[in-house]
């Protein structure tokens, strides 16, 4: 008989392979044949040795069992191979040395990215900390115990050109009907008007006020002064423009009249009384100029913290501070940014070894799974030949006339050398690997704490505020 090897062990699934002894004898006919011996009386009862049926069922279980054993050997030998090629000394040594370099070159990154940074930083806390004694000395000196206010400030100028607009309105559609040129006429001329009383002398007389709000007793007298003089000096104008509007209402239905000689009207009937108009227009308007040009100062006034130059200096510490916190933002991104780079280099090789233990450390369960399960598997070869030879006597007895031979009734037994321990597997201790991967796990470490004490070497605003109140 000719029978092919049914494999016990496949090595690519790495599993041990059960025979089908049902499908095994009806493929090879075993109990046909033993049921055509038994008929014929074969082995006859005096037989002492197998015949020829059962020599190869016991003689192709060793084969199969004998194969089996030898595949298991080779693929554990291959996963030997397998390690030690994973385990190769000079690879991890080059591979150690290379993460020792990309340590080397992240420190050294590092460094320089903080010399980068730090020359603007420096200009900037200098800045801050002269700005700052500077701010002190200047509250100290003025005895100045608030915070600055100028919370109006934004606010203020758009009031202001709404007072000048609307000043400009309401005073030109009181002069538009004494006016030759009608409203765009008045328009005009109440610009320039209202430019006097709300732009110029509101913005000289915000100043003035905010002068009075110094300390030196001449500063504040001089301040005083001028706000007596420039209040006088805009009433005495908006008067003025009064006596125009009274001066053009008794021209403006006279053809022949000189359009030029107003000017000299205007001074004349405010020499003669500077307070008498003659209509209640011309007072409306030389009141509507003079309440307006009161609302433009005290909005002036509001653009910027009452005491002078306060609310100046201070933006002006502002403005250093917000511009170090900017800057201090960008150096610090920009190395979080170099550190992250070259930790990130360190992170892909420790995931390149953590990949490659992780498959030694599979492969090493595996081995040491087919070496477990070998004993096992490997008795089952005794119960397969006790089945096949169990089924072909059983066959050969039925057919039987006579009684069968004695070694029938004798239990078939499998070589003690196939079945001895399991083929060794004995892998490299992962040693190799974890040192090196211990040494990425350090270089990681090591960056990181560089990365934080160069990161701390940028002083933060909290810490130069801190060092100039000291």
């Amino acid at each position: 008989m000719d029978w092919n090897n049914e494999p016990g062990f496949d090595r690519t699934t790495e599993k041990y392979l059960p025979l089908d002894l049902t499908a095994w004898l009806k493929k090879h006919g075993i109990e046909s044949e033993g049921r055509k011996q038994g008929a014929n009386d074969q082995p006859s009862a005096d037989s002492e040795e197998l015949d020829a049926t059962e020599a190869n069922i016991l003689a192709w279980v060793h084969r199969r069992a004998r194969v089996c054993r030898d595949n298991v050997g080779g693929h554990l030998s291959d996963l030997e191979r397998e390690l030690a090629v994973m385990d190769n000394d000079q690879q991890l040594v080059t591979l150690g040395q290379r993460v020792d370099e990309m340590e080397r070159q992240a420190k050294l990154a590092i460094e320089r990215k903080v010399g980068e940074g730090r020359p603007v930083l420096v200009t900037l806390a200098q800045a801050i900390r002269e700005d700052s004694d500077d701010f002190r000395a200047f509250r100290l000196s003025h005895g100045l115990t608030r915070q600055p206010d100028y919370s109006h400030r934004n606010a203020a100028l758009p009031f202001i050109l709404i007072c000048f607009a609307v000043e400009v309105v309401l005073n030109a559609a009181l002069l538009m009907e004494v006016n030759a040129f009608g409203l765009i006429g008045s328009t005009a001329q109440m610009g320039l008007i209202s430019a006097v009383n709300v732009l110029i002398c509101g913005l000289a007389m915000g100043a003035l006020l905010r002068q009075s709000n110094l300390r030196p007793v001449p500063r504040k007298v001089t301040a005083w002064l001028g706000i007596v003089a420039l209040l006088a000096l805009v009433g005495m104008f908006n008067l003025a423009v009064g006596h125009f509007r009274d001066s053009m209402q008794a021209v403006v239905n006279n053809p022949s009249a000189d359009i030029a000689a107003l000017g000299n009207d205007v001074l004349v009937r405010f020499a003669a009384s500077p307070a008498g108009l003659e209509s209640f227009q011309s007072y409306l308007l030389a009141l509507l100029g003079f309440l307006f040009f009161c609302v433009a100062s005290w909005k002036w006034l509001q653009r910027d913290d009452p005491h002078p130059d306060y609310g100046r200096r201070h933006r002006q510490l502002e403005k250093r501070k917000n511009d170090y916190v900017a800057r201090y933002n960008e150096v610090q991104e920009s190395l979080r940014q170099t550190f992250a780079e070259h930790e990130s280099q360190l992170a892909d090789v420790r995931e390149q070894l953590e990949i490659k233990l992780s498959k030694w450390r599979d492969i090493c369960v595996r081995g040491r799974n087919l070496v477990t399960q070998f004993p096992v598997q490997m008795g089952q070869y005794a119960n397969d030949l006790e089945f096949l030879m169990s089924a072909y006597r059983t066959a050969n007895r039925a057919a039987r006339s006579g009684p069968p031979p004695r070694h029938f009734g004798a239990k078939p037994e499998i070589e003690t050398g196939i079945l001895d321990a399991a083929p060794a597997f004995s892998p490299p201790a992962e040693t190799n690997l974890t040192d090196v991967m211990q040494s990425v796990h350090d270089a990681i470490k090591n960056v990181q704490g560089v990365y934080g004490d160069s990161a701390r070497r940028y002083p933060t605003l909290d810490d130069l505020m801190a060092g100039t109140t000291e």
